[in-house]
This record gives C-alpha cells, structure tokens and sequence, in this order.
C-alpha cells in the first residue's frame, strides 16, 4: 500500500471516520516535514583553505612537540619524582645512556624496583578476579556495557596469576621500566593527536583560532596526564606488587590514553557551530 493510496473505511462507523481522519493529518504533516541527514552521511565541502589547514596544523604542532621532546620527559620526572617523594615511594632520577631527557635521566626504584607477590596478595587477586568474572555473568541491562571491561581485566589478571605461579622471578619488568614505557606511549599519543585532528576536526568549517586554541588545551591536558597516570600505577604496584602490571599496561596504558582522546576529541566537537561541514 502506498502511502498515498486511500484507506477503505466504513463510513458510518464513528471509529472508521476517526481513524481516517487521523491518518490523513499525519500523512499531511509528513508531506511538510523535510528531514535532513545526519552529519555524519553529510557531504563535507573541503576548501583549499581548510584543506591547507588539516596539513599545516599537523605538522607545526608535531614538529613543536619533537623539538620540546627533552624538556617534556623532564618536567614529566619532575613531577614524578616530586609526587614520590612526598608519597615515600624510592623512585629517583638515574643516569642512564640513550633515555630521552636533556640530562640523560631514567627513573629508577633501586632494590624495591620489582616487588613480587606473596602468597596472600596472589590469593586476594584470585578473588578479585573470581569476582569480576561472577559480577560480570549477573549483568544485564542498563549495566551490560560493563559486562565485555570487566571480563577483559579479569582474563588478563588471571594469566598474570598463571604466570606468578609458575615462573615469577623470570618476569622482565621493573616499575621504573613501566613508567619509562607509559610516558613513552603517552608522548606518541600526544604526537599522535594534531594527525587524527587533522583528519577529523581541522578540515571543518569552524574559526582557526578555535582549532588552535582546543587542539592547545588537549595536549595540555596529556602534559599534565600523564606523569600523574604514571605516579598512580607506580603508587599501586609499589603497595601491592608487579602481579598487577600486566593489567595496568594493557588495560590502563595505551588503551586508557586513546579512550582519554576520544572524550577530549568529542568535547572539542561538542563546540562545533551547525555551518561547520557546509
């Protein structure tokens, strides 16, 4: 039945006259309505303008970034090492060959570097895991996007049990080494950001002094992230123990860094005005 193909009714049925009268202003009200596509299946015009911009702004502020490499490890120890010491954690600067910094500095936790797990901490991470694995079997509804986070961090939690069990004091990995990698992969994120703006944000419609100003207050936001990121996983496993790294770097490291551009970069277009992708 097409829609305009009119409806056989009883006209002398109340109900019928109703219904038909019904029908026949919501199919005029649709006559009037012009629905507009969403965003997202809208043609972008992309100008030479905006075009220039998507590759200028990517690499000033990439090449900005690799000429402050030294100096941003520098003040990230810094505020770790700060952090530390007045949270009695051993983490200290170390002079190491090839680390990235303007004085060849590592961090270092000297003999307390790789505390392993005793036989209470690795049965409270068994319960731990125990119970995320059961919570996430009784999930439904309004809670079920927390069902597929939470088997994930419990599946890795349990190998790094398995592997404590077995062979603990063959795992390579200290907490200074953690932390040294954490800012590492936070610097490519920070690098990697004016690229994925570009590709997504710089070639709309919107002020350049926008673009800037937000792309600015984004690795701002990664400049003072991170190093605390660092301190709270180096905090975690200095109380408790390396059993729990596994899960901090897989699940909390680069994973948690690219959630934390996917909020920021939706807050940048959350600003866009409605003419951004005309």
């Amino acid at each position: 039945m097409t829609p305009t193909t009119p409806i056989p009714v009883d006209a002398a049925h109340p109900h019928g006259r109703a219904f038909a009268a019904t029908f026949e202003a919501l199919r005029e009200t649709g006559r009037q309505v012009h629905s507009r596509p969403h965003r997202s299946m809208t043609p972008l015009k992309v100008t030479p303008f905006l075009l220039i911009q998507a590759i200028v702004l990517p690499a000033a502020l990439c090449a900005l970034l690799l000429w402050g490499r030294r100096e941003l490890f520098d003040f990230w120890r810094d505020v770790i090492v700060f952090w530390s010491q007045a949270l009695d954690i051993p983490l200290q600067r170390l002079l190491i060959d090839g680390r990235v910094g303007s004085d060849g500095m590592a961090l270092t936790a000297g003999a307390s570097d790789r505390p392993l797990p005793g036989m209470a901490g690795m049965a409270a991470a068994a319960a731990m895991v125990v119970a995320l694995l059961g919570a996430s079997l009784r999930m439904r509804k309004a809670s079920l996007p927390l069902k597929y986070p939470m088997r994930i961090i419990g599946v890795v939690q349990a190998f790094a049990l398995a592997y404590f069990w077995f062979i603990p004091q063959h795992f390579p990995y200290t907490i200074s080494r953690h932390s040294e990698e954490l800012m590492f992969i936070g610097y490519v994120m920070m690098v990697a950001t004016p690229v994925m703006l570009g590709a997504g944000y710089y070639i709309l419609n919107e002020s350049l002094l926008s673009k800037v100003g937000n792309t600015l207050a984004i690795l701002a936001f990664f400049a003072l992230l991170i190093p605390h990121q660092v301190m709270a996983q180096a905090f975690l496993m200095h109380h408790l123990s390396v059993l729990y790294m596994p899960v901090l770097y897989i699940c909390f490291g680069a994973v948690f860094d690219a959630l934390v551009f996917v909020a920021l970069y939706s807050w940048a277009m959350s600003d866009v005005s409605p003419n951004a992708m005309r």
